[in-house]
């Protein structure tokens, strides 16, 4: 039988009440339901006072403890600066926790080994598609000084930078992707606009100063 997961917000918001016992949930207090927009209880009147938290990290740990818990509570934390809730880890049975443990133990060094070769073949394919999106600048921007586009590539397509180059457009060597990485890249190598701060303007001013600037540059290398 499979385990019954739940979702279980810190909610953020002021006015939510519990379902169950009628009491009002404070802000950053567990909110059980399938959305913050659904009607759920508190803590207190869920089924899952009694379980343990384990913090999310460990992959296998909590696949496998969810998989020997007979209630699995996704708690949910709202990031402020994302404007999003993000996984904080999930409660469960102690029980679950201890078994998981004992089998993520048993086979620890097999999993290690097919880790390390994951690893491998993602660090290649990383570095042949940081190549095409290469490829991808200086078919788009043939005027680009020469090996400019493997140093804006590797600056875009960064490994956990959130930058352009790692979004599902730029993976598809969208035009528009490409372009902002140029941009980008024209911005803070071609022209003042980082010495500019500190100066009295805001960023968007700043922007907008040197925008013509960035677009006879990118005309150039188009040609």
């Amino acid at each position: 039988m499979a385990t019954i997961s739940q979702n279980i917000f810190l909610t953020k918001k002021e006015k939510l009440k519990c379902t169950s016992c009628g009491k009002k949930i404070p802000v950053g207090k567990s909110f059980v339901a399938e959305s913050e927009n659904h009607k759920g209880t508190c803590f207190y009147c869920s089924p899952f006072v009694g379980y343990v938290m384990l913090p999310s990290g460990d992959v296998a740990l909590t696949r496998r403890s969810k998989k020997y818990s007979t209630l699995c509570g996704v708690v949910l934390v709202w990031n402020q600066r994302r404007k999003r809730y993000e996984r904080k880890g999930q409660l469960v049975e102690q029980i679950a926790i201890d078994k998981a443990r004992l089998e993520c133990e048993k086979d620890q060094a097999a999993r290690n080994l097919k880790n390390k070769k994951a690893a491998v073949v993602r660090a290649h394919k990383d570095r042949e598609y940081t190549f095409n999106f290469a490829m991808a600048i200086r078919n788009r921007y043939p005027g680009c000084p020469k090996d400019r586009e493997f140093e804006i590539a590797m600056h875009a397509c960064e490994k956990y930078s959130g930058r352009v180059g790692r979004t599902a457009d730029a993976k598809k060597f969208d035009s528009k992707m490409i372009d902002l990485a140029v941009e980008a890249h024209i911005r803070h190598e071609e022209t003042n606009y980082d010495d500019q701060f500190g100066k009295g303007k805001g960023k968007k001013q700043i922007r907008a100063a040197i925008k013509p600037d960035i677009s006879s540059i990118m005309k150039q290398w188009k040609q």
